[in-house]
């Protein structure tokens, strides 16, 4: 049969209960993006290229049809990337026809895929191992270095699973991580007497790169027991107040001292121009459904396999050994294996959001890593200068005269007085989270979030005591004048609250 009259349009739509479905499902937003008429009724018919911007990346216009690839209606603004991000259409659309190729045909769907859409199918030598050397060549990185995993927390998992982790063994972090990796650093504290050293971030962050690099580089030089190994584990950008740090002087401070270096990237995949080799670190491990709006689902992880001192990692998974050979022959064995290869065949895992992970990121390269950074960095400082304007720039948890290395798309900020007093935590969050639950139920519908952080690993008790609101401003699908209506109305949500602000 051909695999195109499996998924004719008459087929297709009748798996979905016909027509009405598919135009309910991606209204309103759809209609702009894909076109009005038969396009539409054509929609997860076939496989769909990357989409074509034309005119100067320097133009507003230019960014409004990188806008219209996406599902968002016109009527939602959306500023919570940071959370998860919005598919573009084209991606969506191909992730439906994979999963259909894959349920029509278990054994053959990939050749289907092959022989109906050469052009964009391309499968030879294998589909993982063009999507991997992709991604890497897009983020500085060997293909043999690359694992196209489910999310962060799934590729932190992977890397500590893998690690031999023995008493006095020191992790050095700091008190803004995410619970990806806290969860398993604890373990480690907990199940195996790893020591955890953690350097404060200053909830409003105005160092320099050489002052902040000096709180690691002190904790790095602190005694370890013979035979101890050391890590260093960061968030590129922390979650709670989107910093971005200063990854490759950290990497290069953490060599100097022995240290293996670990970064979460949840936010870096699709807004940072990240360069794994040049960043020098051994484990990288990301999300693809927050800033590359992969999907969700995915992930990309990379661990070193090149260079001096590769880190000590046994993949400890499907294929690591057998029940009848003592030892195991693949023990501390780099030669034998490559992480590309010992950790994406592990199990049954979801191709075809792999697959549309991939065709999201293509689009992104299309558009330029760097260029997508800039611009999402113009986007948070114009924001936040309307917000030190308001309230100062005190309000800010990272100070607008700070160094532009550690500029971001994340914008974090607390207006009412008392930011800086535990006693008035409580009064701030229900404040904070009613401005957010406004923001959502009105009319554009805004979508950002809240966070909440513990100022200094020092401070009593275990709980948090300082929050903020945190809005995500993507390069891809936001602009100027999404910032000025979604400013008008959290001011307005925030004058009525009652709070006294800054």
């Amino acid at each position: 049969m051909n695999p195109r009259t499996a998924l004719s349009r008459r087929g297709m739509l009748q798996g979905l209960t016909g027509a009405a479905l598919a135009t309910t499902l991606f209204k309103p937003g759809t209609a702009r993006a894909l076109g009005r008429g038969k396009e539409l009724e054509d929609f997860a018919t076939a496989l769909r290229p990357v989409p074509t911007v034309r005119g100067s990346p320097s133009s507003e216009g230019y960014w409004n049809h990188v806008r219209n690839a996406f599902a968002l209606p016109d009527n939602y603004i959306h500023m919570n990337t940071g959370t998860t991000g919005s598919q573009p259409l084209f991606s969506i659309n191909n992730l439906i026809v994979y999963n259909m190729f894959k349920s029509s045909d278990p054994r053959d769907w990939e050749a289907n895929l092959a022989a109906a859409f050469p052009d964009l199918y391309v499968q030879a030598p294998s589909r993982i191992a063009k999507l991997q050397a992709e991604i890497a060549a897009m983020y500085g990185a060997n293909p043999d270095e690359i694992v196209l995993s489910y999310n962060t927390s799934h590729g932190l998992q992977i890397v500590f699973n893998g690690i031999h982790w023995n008493a006095g063994d020191r992790i050095v972090t700091t008190q803004m991580e995410h619970a990806a990796g806290v969860g398993p650093m604890a373990a480690v504290r907990d199940g195996y007497g790893v020591k955890l050293n953690i350097v404060d971030i200053p909830s409003h962050f105005d160092m320099s790169v050489n002052e902040f690099i000096d709180l690691f580089r002190v904790e790095l030089q602190q005694p370890l027991p013979a035979g101890a190994k050391q890590y260093v584990l960061i968030s590129e950008i922390p979650f709670k107040n989107g910093l971005r740090l200063p990854v490759k002087e950290i990497t290069a401070v953490a060599k100097a001292a022995g240290a293996w270096v670990i970064v979460d990237t949840a936010h870096g995949w699709g807004m940072l121009p990240i360069n794994c080799h040049d960043y020098g670190a051994d484990f990288i491990a990301g999300a693809g459904h927050k800033w590359l709006c992969g999907g969700p689902g995915t992930g990309i992880l990379y661990i070193r396999n090149q260079g001096p001192n590769l880190p000590q990692f046994n993949y400890g998974q499907e294929g690591w050994g057998t029940l009848f050979t003592v030892p195991n022959p693949r023990q501390d064995n780099r030669a034998r294996w490559t992480p590309a290869s010992a950790l994406q065949g592990t199990g049954e895992y979801n191709r075809p959001a792999v697959f549309a992970m991939a065709d999201s990121a293509r689009f992104f390269n299309s558009i330029g890593v760097q260029r997508i950074y800039e611009r999402g960095v113009s986007l948070a400082t114009y924001l936040q200068s309307k917000v030190a304007a308001r309230w100062g720039s005190g309000s800010l948890s990272v100070s607008p005269t700070a160094d532009p290395r550690f500029k971001t798309f994340l914008t974090a900020f607390n207006p009412f007085k008392g930011l800086n007093d535990p006693s008035q935590f409580a009064a701030h969050s229900t404040a904070l989270n009613q401005v957010r639950d406004a923001l959502g139920a009105g009319s554009p519908k805004i979508y950002i979030r809240t966070i909440t952080w513990r100022d200094k690993t020092s401070d009593p008790g275990t709980a948090d005591n300082r929050v903020a609101f945190r809005i995500s401003t993507h390069a891809m699908y936001n602009d100027k004048s999404e910032i000025d209506e979604i400013f008008r109305e959290i001011t307005q949500a925030i004058d009525a609250t009652g709070l006294p602000q800054l």
